[in-house]
């Protein structure tokens, strides 16, 4: 399990990147994908980047099946156990994302209720100082959206939660399935919270 600290900034630059780099299941096809995240007073600053030139994005509607498409997803717990359920927000190159909460592995998930404006989502395609092709989202997760499903929470500087970051696709690209801090289920499966890596909110 791993874990990373979110640094307490608006400057999201001044976050280190973390690669999402467990693949371990059967597949050829594993993009090179990163994250940070930083914090403030109001919620969690979000960089997602995925080292692809053509990427996949079928779905233009939200909630749509974007996982089918070149998908980057940010998966978290706002607890230090998980028992308070996770949010799901997946998204593609469009940008289109899918944005859901479960209150436990067993339970149906509901779609969240947040204007796209209040995500603040966008999506970048570019090269990086290598020349590298890459897309790129970045995005806000507002903590009142959080504490309108989990109301007593504790999202303050030195609280702990959990969460991951998962690379995948299937869709007229070659299948594959990555994420940041380990899973070790049989076949792919990204909803483990308890796979989730810690979270430390500076």
């Amino acid at each position: 399990m791993k874990s990373y600290t979110i640094k307490k900034t608006d400057d999201i630059t001044k976050a280190p990147f973390e690669y999402v780099d467990s693949y371990p299941w059967d597949y050829d096809y594993k993009p090179k994908a990163c994250f940070r995240l930083t914090h403030n007073d109001e919620g969690i600053i979000i960089c997602m980047r995925v080292y692809e030139k053509d990427p996949v994005a079928h779905a233009t509607k939200r909630n749509d099946y974007t996982c089918n498409d070149s998908c980057i997803e940010f998966f978290f717990s706002p607890s230090p156990d998980s028992s308070n359920g996770y949010f799901s927000l997946e998204v593609n190159a469009n940008p289109t994302f899918l944005l859901e909460y479960k209150s436990s592995v067993e339970s149906s998930p509901v779609k969240v209720e947040c204007p796209d404006e209040a995500l603040r989502m966008t999506s970048t395609k570019t090269k990086d100082e290598n020349g590298e092709d890459y897309w790129q989202i970045d995005a806000f997760f507002p903590y009142w959206v959080v504490k309108k499903y989990v109301p007593d929470c504790d999202l303050s500087s030195g609280a702990t939660i959990r969460g991951n970051i998962n690379k995948c696709g299937c869709d007229d690209q070659p299948d594959h399935y990555g994420t940041w801090s380990p899973v070790d289920t049989p076949t792919p499966c990204f909803h483990c919270p308890d796979k989730f890596g810690i979270l430390y909110l500076e």
